[in-house]
């Protein structure tokens, strides 16, 4: 499984869960970067997890509609890992 993150400026133990849980290859993004609006959501990503609380309302605004049209299932948390108890791709 193909993973994007959005937000956090360092993942730290988050890329580690991640395998964990199965993910092949991890991609992320800042939530700070002004130019990462412009940024189309890679075609081979099949899951989408927003960092809330690390993230700008424009870029929030750009990835939700740019999921919905292409069916990316999203997933929005804040960044502690222990905040999801059912695992970040669950």
């Amino acid at each position: 499984m193909v993973v994007l993150i959005v937000g956090a400026d360092r993942l730290g133990n988050i890329h580690e869960q991640l395998s964990h849980e199965g993910a092949e290859e991890i991609i992320h993004w800042s939530g700070r970067c002004k130019t990462c609006i412009k940024r189309a959501i890679p075609k081979r990503v099949e899951k989408i997890i927003v960092f809330c609380d690390y993230i700008n309302h424009p870029l929030m605004g750009s990835i939700k509609r740019q999921a919905k049209k292409g069916g990316i299932p999203v997933t929005y948390t804040k960044r502690a890992i222990s905040y999801r108890s059912d695992g970040l791709l669950a």
